[in-house]
């Protein structure tokens, strides 16, 4: 068996494999190699539809803070919907944020599998600029705008919370 340096080219490797061994194989019931069936059967299949979006739903209230809670995490949301419902669809890679029919923020979604101590809180600093136009004082207070001193590289004395929203 090679080596592969990840999924994707094991299963492209798989995939060519199959091809290959389809035209060695006799079709069981008709005449000719099983590439031969496929190749007469797919000009008489249907035209694919559009794809699943598989997602699950749910309905939250974003608190004053512009954030939503979900499996104990809590994602910011631009602030101009503070204090509204909004749709929050939960993928397994990611969650994404939709009122009024729109999409209005995406956040990659953090899986934490232990029960033990608090949830992470994910910002994007774009949600909060409405704020900061009305109270630039929230600069020196926001926790989405805990910068580190100038001259100190970002990951040095940084909170590791805030450093993820850059």
């Amino acid at each position: 068996m090679p080596n592969f340096p990840h999924i994707d080219a094991l299963n492209e490797w798989l995939e060519d494999r199959c091809v290959e061994q389809w035209g060695m194989i006799p079709h069981g019931e008709l005449p000719g190699s099983v590439a031969d069936v496929h190749a007469a059967e797919v000009a008489r299949l249907m035209p694919m539809g559009r794809a699943f979006d598989g997602f699950v739903e749910h309905s939250k209230r974003v608190s004053p803070t512009c954030l939503i809670t979900f499996d104990r995490n809590r994602y910011s949301v631009p602030a101009s919907f503070a204090n509204h419902r909004v749709s929050l669809r939960v993928y397994p890679t990611r969650v994404l944020v939709a009122a009024h029919g729109q999409i209005v923020c995406e956040h990659k979604r953090i899986i934490n599998r232990s029960h033990h101590g608090p949830g992470q809180t994910i910002y994007d600093w774009h949600h909060y600029l409405a704020v900061i136009q009305r109270k630039p004082g929230v600069l020196r207070n926001g926790a989405p705008f805990d910068l580190p001193p100038p001259g100190v590289p970002e990951t040095a004395g940084a909170d590791p919370q805030a450093a993820r929203w850059r």
